[in-house]
């Protein structure tokens, strides 16, 4: 995912974008590490962590690669990277997206087909991936079932898209 953010958007903002696209499910815990300093939704003090209300401009910078975690039990993590910097006048802390990838196709794993539900009990040992029709069959039960997704939360906690 590709995405333009203003220098005077906070990690807050970066962090409600990633929820809003990608990652929320359930309202969890997330924090950024940049240069080895954490920024977390809920910073511990006694763990030296940062609150996120910090300005982009004011801690990111080209090149620079950065992390994000959503959820600390089903933990997705993602690295970042500043690509470049435009010059101009923001006018808003609105984050935009610029580029997203096409959801790569993952094959039911009893027919070969597109797979559209993923058995959240399976995936901890790398199958439950299904197609609707194989899916009626699955010794799980379908109350184990979670649609296929464009996100890296895919088959995590109770994220639907």
């Amino acid at each position: 995912m590709h995405l333009c953010a203003p220098a005077n958007a906070t990690l807050e903002d970066l962090d409600d974008f990633l929820r809003d696209i990608w990652l929320e499910c359930c309202g969890h815990l997330s924090a950024f590490t940049i240069e080895g300093t954490i920024y977390s939704i809920s910073p511990m003090r006694e763990y030296e962590e940062r609150g996120m209300k910090i300005r982009l401009g004011d801690i990111l910078g080209p090149g620079m690669k950065f992390y994000h975690e959503y959820d600390f039990g089903t933990t997705t993590d993602l690295t970042l990277r500043v690509v470049s910097e435009l010059e101009g006048e923001a006018k808003s802390k609105s984050m935009q997206l610029l580029a997203r990838n096409d959801p790569p196709p993952i094959a039911c794993e009893s027919c070969g087909k597109i797979a559209t539900l993923v058995c959240t009990e399976c995936i901890w040992s790398g199958g439950g991936w299904l197609c609707d029709e194989c899916a009626r069959e699955h010794e799980c039960g379908e109350e184990m079932f979670l649609p296929v997704v464009n996100s890296p939360r895919v088959g995590m906690c109770g994220y639907a898209g």
